[in-house]
Parts: C-alpha cells; structure tokens; sequence
C-alpha cells in the first residue's frame, strides 16, 4: 500500500497574517464617493487539508486529498448600531460578505492580490446592502438592538496545519463497503469518508490576531435493498470523530456493518405498518436524533435577517422560533450545552468561529427554555455573544451548539421503559408498542419537502431508519416503510419515561432550516449530543409499500 501524506508544512502562519494584516489596513481606508468607510473588516483564512473517498461494493470509485485554502471576509459599512447584516438582499444583489480561494505556496504578491479582490467586492456589496436595507426601513423607528455586539479580540500564537493520511481514508471505505457487499441480494453498498484538519486565521480590524485548530472526521455507508413489492429500503451508518485515529476500531465498525446487512435482510419480507397511533419507544440513537431535530430550532437565539419589503403585503416582522420561557421538555428535564466539557469530542471548541470564548449554557431548567445560544448578532434579552457563533460558507454566525446532553428527572431501565410502553400502548387498545431504534439523519434523507396550504400536515423529522413492533411477550417483529406525521416540539413535551443519558454522540448539521438537508452526505458542523432513550405518550406514523415489482432479479456474484 503506498501512503500518501498531505501536509500544509508550506504554509508558513506568520507569511499568511502578514499578507492579510497588510491588506485589512488598505481595506480600511476604502471609500467610494458618496459612500460611507467601512466600521468593521474581518477575515478569515482556512487552512489545511482534505481527504475525500468514495467507494462502492469494495472498489474505491473517487479519492481526492488536497490542500485547501479559503478566505471569507466580512466588509461592515454603517456602524455597531446600524449596518449593512442581517438584511437578505434581493436575488442577485451582493452582500458585504465575500469567499475565494488562495494560492497555496505563500507568495505575498499572490496572497495579497486574491484578498485584494475579495475585499473590494465585500465593500461595494456592503454599501449597497446598506443602501437598500435603508431604504426598506425607511420611515419606520430604527431598532433599539445593534447590529453587532461588542467582543475583546483574540489574539494566540501561530499554528501550523496538521498533516494527514489520505489513503487511510480510502482504504476504510473500500474495506467496509466490501463487509457489506457479502449481504445477499444489495441492490448497493456505497460508502463516503472525509478527513478535514486544518487551522482558522482570523484578523479583524478589531485586533484580532487568532489561529483555531479546525478538523473532523466523518464516515457514511449506506445499503440498499428491495423488497417484493418494488419498495427500495435504505439504511446507513454514520461515525464522525474529531480526527481519523478518533474513529472507532475497524472491527467495531465492521461489526456494525454485519448487523446493518442483517437489518436490510430482515426487511426484505417484514410488513408494512400501514397507521400507527399510539406510544412509541425511541432508543438513543433515535431519541438523539429526535432531540436535534426538534430542539435545536428552540435553543438557537439568533434572529433571522430581515428580508426587502413585498409591495403586496406589509414589512414582515421577523422573529426568532426559540423564546425562553416556552415549556419544551417534562419537569424536572434539563439540557445544557458545554463546549469545553469533552475535549476529545467532535463537537467541543474552546472559541467560537468569530473568535469569542466559548460558554457552559444551561438552556433548559426544569424543562422550560431559560437560556439561549448566542452569536455576535444580538436580539432582545441576548445582546452579547456567549461564545457559540459558527456557520458554513458565507452564512451569517448563528449561535450553534458543541456539546449538549439532555438530563431527564429521572432514568429507568431498559426493561422498566418497555413495561411501561406496553402499558401505554395496552391503554390505546394496541396489542403491541412501537419501537424506533435509528431516526435518518437530516443530511441523508431523500424526503425534504414543502406544504402548500390545503395539504396535509408535513412529518416533522425524518423517516425512521429501524422500526419494530414489541410484544408483551418479548418478542420482536420489524416493520417497515414509516414515516412520521405532523411531529413538532409538543412532541418533547410528551415524554412519559426515560432511561439513562447515552454515551456521547457525534454528529453533523447546521443551522435548524432547510440548510440542514442540503450539507450533503460529509458536509456540515460537528456537534455532540447525548440523551437518554424515551416512551413518548402519543405519536402517529404511517407507511406504504412499492408500486412496481421487481422485473430482473440482481445480477448473481461471480465466485
């Protein structure tokens, strides 16, 4: 096997703060005729190296390791109080933020020049943002809450990229989609895998002189199989680590392999549950997903941007989904969010993206919402950042969480909890309790989707991946073909029984809209979530079936 390390080495820290120092100053003193200067200037270079790989049934189909260099600017005209962001601007129009590429040799002519020209675009953006964001306020009473809150700069010493083992990440995915090939009748077995480890610069016209380490690892594999009736049935398995040495063992992970082959096995011939209305069962992992799904929308203070006005209708008012003091979880629940609290946690950071310490947050005590996740973007009641601002891209900072674990008031076992789901489900005249053991991730589902009024109610979350019916007796029978109806936060408050806080977990998102369903399958922002399993009193699901049968049978393996 030929190893193949990639190492940002060249990069030399102080050349490139050097460059980006110089041209912050010019940038500075910019100033088109009639136009206000820019307030504020950050930006922000990342810098490291990436691995990407691809395989299917054994065979590596794409693999890619680069160094990858980006920079993102925020160019700020107006002042704190009032200025060009959070505003939308029309289809079309630019923004006082920017992003391009760097070279990756430290040329300082080459550096310079590609900021240079991200700098001159944020600034004419932002004075025209400015520009229209005035116009649509016009004649209405300025808000009393800035537009960004103050912060002390952060200033550490340089860091230099880590270096990475680019064919240990295709070595892995052909290894395990191999595992699940040996699974009769896979109509596919695919598998992705990306090693990000790099560093965040930051230089700010407030002083700030930073460097972050930044790095994740993140596995996906996902078999296909279908039964009788023409329905193709999905299921995956997601490990994402802080760096690749983090990940499980390969064997533990081939082990979760074998039972992922015996899972799609098993629902090849299980029924449909056509209607399901009762109590169900969520084991961690699904409660886990459960949670994020629909806690995170309720914990994320940062407002939305205001959006240019509509001649039909009047200036929307634009307000935030998460409101402390909304009961979100059962008395006695509590939920906390501690990015310090497990450094070796994908999700943990000592400083956020805009380089603000981060902050242990009790966001729900006695299950009701108290505190919220801030960003440098203020709203009423938050004005200050606590140390949680991180987007992607060219996303507004949005105060997004690191490590959160979900305490119910009182755990149970794990046979207690079905005893009392079986109990539940006896009272709604069910012979048996559903039983949900993985929830898809919003990143990999196939089902986002949008109501148009006189539909019926959306799911809510995603479809669940493992589903079975549990017996009084104990027995066990998968199911298949389910999907949620019209779940929302109430949801969280109908917890009957919990058992204990599950081991932590790592996973990817972003911020709780429709861009948590287009990050892609390695995309996102690590988080680490923990909480325990739990029966909720009353949830409905429904499913169907194929449409078509099978014509051909799968092509048999050659020995």
């Amino acid at each position: 096997m030929i190893t193949l390390l990639i190492t940002a080495a060249l990069a030399a820290p102080a050349d490139l703060m050097a460059a980006a120092e110089a041209e912050l100053d010019r940038a500075m003193t910019l100033q088109l005729p009639d136009q206000p200067a820019p307030y504020y200037v950050s930006m922000e270079v990342l810098d490291g190296s990436m691995s990407t790989a691809l395989a299917n049934f054994g065979a590596i189909t794409s693999h890619n390791t680069d160094h990858y260099r980006n920079l993102r600017v925020d160019v700020r005209v107006g002042s704190a109080m009032l200025d060009n962001t959070n505003f939308s601007p029309s289809f079309g129009e630019r923004s006082g933020m920017s992003s391009r590429g760097l070279p990756d040799e430290d040329d300082p002519t080459a550096l310079r020049r590609e900021m240079w020209l991200a700098l001159d675009s944020a600034y004419k953006g932002a004075t025209e943002q400015l520009a229209a964001k005035l116009s649509a306020f016009e004649g209405r009473e300025p808000s009393a809450i800035p537009d960004l809150s103050a912060s002390a700069p952060l200033r550490t010493a340089p860091v230099a990229p880590p270096t990475i083992d680019g064919a240990a990440t295709a070595e892995l995915v052909a290894t395990l989609t191999a595992r699940l090939a040996q699974t009769p009748g896979l109509e596919d077995a695919s598998a992705i895998a990306r090693d990000w480890q790099g560093v965040r610069m930051l230089c700010s016209s407030e002083g700030a002189r930073a460097w972050l380490p930044s790095g994740f690892t993140i596995v996906r594999i996902e078999g296909i199989i279908r039964a009788d009736d023409g329905a193709r049935i999905r299921d995956s398995r997601s490990w994402v680590a802080r760096d690749f040495d983090s990940l499980p063992p390969v064997e533990e992970m081939l082990s979760e392999i074998d039972a992922l082959g015996t899972w799609l096995t098993a629902m090849k011939d299980a029924p449909i549950e056509e209607d399901y209305l009762g109590p169900v069962l969520l084991e961690s992992p699904a409660a886990i997903e459960l949670f994020r799904q629909l806690l995170l929308p309720e914990i994320v203070g940062t407002p939305p941007a205001s959006e240019p006005p509509n001649p039909y209708q009047d200036f929307p008012s634009v307000a935030a989904t998460a409101r402390p003091g909304r009961r979100l979880l059962p008395t006695g629940w509590s939920v906390v969010d501690d990015p310090t609290m497990l450094p070796d946690a994908a999700g943990s950071f000592t400083h956020d993206y805009e380089g603000v310490e981060t902050e242990r947050i009790a966001l729900v005590e006695d299950g009701v919402s108290r505190n919220l996740l801030m960003s440098r973007i203020p709203r009423k009641g938050f004005l200050t950042s606590n140390g949680h601002g991180r987007s992607l891209g060219l996303d507004r900072r949005a105060g997004l969480p690191g490590v959160i674990t979900v305490t119910p008031k009182r755990s149970r076992s794990e046979r207690a909890l079905e005893r009392k789901a079986i109990a539940l489900a006896r009272q709604a005249g069910l012979d048996y309790v559903l039983v949900i053991g993985m929830i898809e991730p919003p990143a990999l589902t196939e089902d986002f989707r949008v109501a148009f009024s006189g539909e019926g109610p959306l799911p809510g979350i995603t479809r669940p991946l493992q589903a079975w019916r549990l017996y009084p007796d104990g027995t066990t029978q998968p199911v298949r073909g389910l999907e949620f109806v019209g779940v929302d936060r109430r949801a969280m408050r109908d917890v009957a029984a919990a058992g204990p806080v599950s081991a932590p977990r790592n996973v990817m998102d972003s911020t709780p809209d429709a861009n948590r369903y287009s990050i892609g399958s390695v995309g996102g922002l690590p988080s680490t979530w923990s909480a325990p399993s739990v029966v909720i009193t009353e949830l409905e699901l429904r499913g169907s079936g194929g449409s078509e049968r099978r014509v051909l049978a799968p092509p048999a393996s050659e020995e």
